[in-house]
């Protein structure tokens, strides 16, 4: 929590501030594509953490929504994390609930199967709507 670039929304309780329900990390960042010559403008989730009894709530998906909503006003070209491939729940989150799909350089998407198993991890993205 000591990086200067890193930003943070963090989540409280209403009737209590200093009951901390969970946080979101990120920061802005310039990302690699499959060209060499284009990089792209990424708000990039680091971290989503809640507390157990503030799961499954909607808090996660506003925490979210929130960075979507700092990457369109930002004019980012999308936004990005990173999903262990154990953590079925989160990726289920991510790509069925948020419609955060493989992005192209994830291991996933720009490696063959074989070399992709290799990972115990893939990049997701989603556009922003900067229009």
């Amino acid at each position: 929590m000591r990086v200067p670039e890193m930003r943070y929304l963090i989540a409280r309780a209403a009737s209590d501030p200093q009951d901390l329900k969970g946080f979101l990390s990120f920061q802005i960042l310039h990302e690699e594509t499959m060209d060499d010559d284009i990089m792209a403008q990424a708000a990039y989730c680091f971290e989503l953490q809640l507390i157990p009894t503030a799961r499954s709530q909607g808090l996660g998906e506003f925490l979210m929504r929130l960075l979507e909503r700092i990457g369109n006003y930002w004019k980012m070209d999308k936004i990005m994390l990173t999903v262990f491939k154990a953590n079925k729940g989160g990726f289920r989150f991510y790509t069925e609930k948020l419609g955060f799909t493989l992005d192209e350089i994830s291991p996933g998407a720009c490696l063959s199967a074989l070399r992709a198993r290799r990972f115990d991890y893939e990049i997701l993205s989603k556009l922003c709507n900067n229009s």
